[in-house]
């Protein structure tokens, strides 16, 4: 088994950006299981006052919140399918303007020993059919920025643990966060480096979906060299049914940047296009708590099971206001 680490960032100053979701989540399919890995006193487990509640508390139910949405938007392919996550706070630092929100490891499963492509953990059972990797072994692990709560990084802003999805102009929405760190351990992530080589030499189910714009090249199948000019030249785009026909017929865009962004580049969402989607690598202030039917399309390009009939049934977001400027970026190592 091997595991690929992302993070996401936060920077900026403020924004306020107003959206619709139009369409309510079918019912919950996947479970999905949180072993919380902190120590007594501390982080899903504190235990200081926390409103009516404990700070522990309130962390947990608006984790659960945001592994339900995913638990609700996918169905499973075996009785007793479930997705477990290893959760934790811990200080990961930060400035006065720029901190890491969260990082995220996920699992893979080699299904295959004679070809080079491994899976996501999560999508591997998924695949199969049964619990490839094991009742004990977790499918992600998530470690989320304990010093945003406090003046410790980023000034006077603090995690926002509410499910309304109505954080504050000094607040970061603990759940959107979440749900962006869970798309990643179920497999939203390539394994694409710097120089146009893939980690370990694997490429996995997200890699085989992304081509070269230009000419619908898989990328795969390109020279290092070959890919590395596209990866850095704005000319990658994701190549799966599913999601160009939410996108209307389009091959969606994927983030490629003339200079590499570690955490950024290639595994998410071109950010000038996709500017509001849960999987662009900047993330505005009042982003929807929905998944849209472009990333649930690409979920099931990938191999998953949607729990709506159809991707572009599942959210129809409406752009009501636009202010800047509040950005959260997600990195990946």
């Amino acid at each position: 088994m091997c595991r690929s680490r992302f993070r996401r960032l936060v920077c900026g100053s403020f924004a306020v950006i107003l959206l619709l979701a139009a369409l309510p989540h079918a019912q919950a399919g996947i479970a999905f299981q949180a072993n919380y890995l902190d120590g007594a006193n501390e982080g899903f487990n504190d235990t200081s006052v926390y409103g009516g509640s404990t700070l522990g508390a309130v962390r947990r139910n608006a984790f659960e919140f945001a592994m339900n949405i995913w638990g609700s938007a996918l169905a499973p392919s075996y009785a007793g399918e479930t997705i477990k996550i290893d959760a934790s706070f811990d200080g990961l630092g930060g400035t006065s303007t720029s901190a890491t929100l969260a990082q995220a490891e996920v699992s893979h499963e080699n299904l295959n020993t004679s070809i080079p492509l491994i899976y996501a953990a999560a999508l591997a059972n998924h695949l199969v059919g049964y619990d490839y990797s094991g009742t004990s072994e977790n499918e992600g692990t998530i470690t989320f920025n304990s010093d945003i709560d406090g003046s410790t990084v980023l000034g006077t802003k603090t995690w926002y643990y509410g499910t309304d999805n109505n954080a504050g102009a000094n607040q970061i929405d603990f759940v959107s966060t979440a749900l962006h760190e869970i798309g990643h351990t179920l497999g939203f992530a390539g394994r694409m480096q710097n120089d146009g080589s893939y980690k370990d030499f694997l490429f996995n189910q997200y890699d085989f979906f992304v081509v070269r714009t230009s000419d619908n090249a898989l990328l795969w199948s390109l020279s290092q060299a070959d890919r590395y000019d596209a990866i850095i030249g704005d000319n990658i785009s994701w190549s799966g049914a599913q999601a160009i026909a939410a996108n209307g017929g389009v091959l969606p865009k994927l983030y490629a940047p003339s200079t590499w962004a570690s955490g950024s580049s290639y595994s998410h969402l071109d950010e000038t296009t996709f500017a509001l989607e849960l999987m662009s690598p900047l993330y505005t202030d009042g982003t929807t708590h929905e998944i849209s039917a472009l990333t649930m399309g690409m979920m099931v390009d990938m191999g998953w099971t949607s729990a709506v009939p159809e991707p572009g049934t599942l959210a129809v977001w409406s752009v009501l206001a636009i202010t800047t400027s509040l950005v959260r970026r997600r990195r990946r190592d």
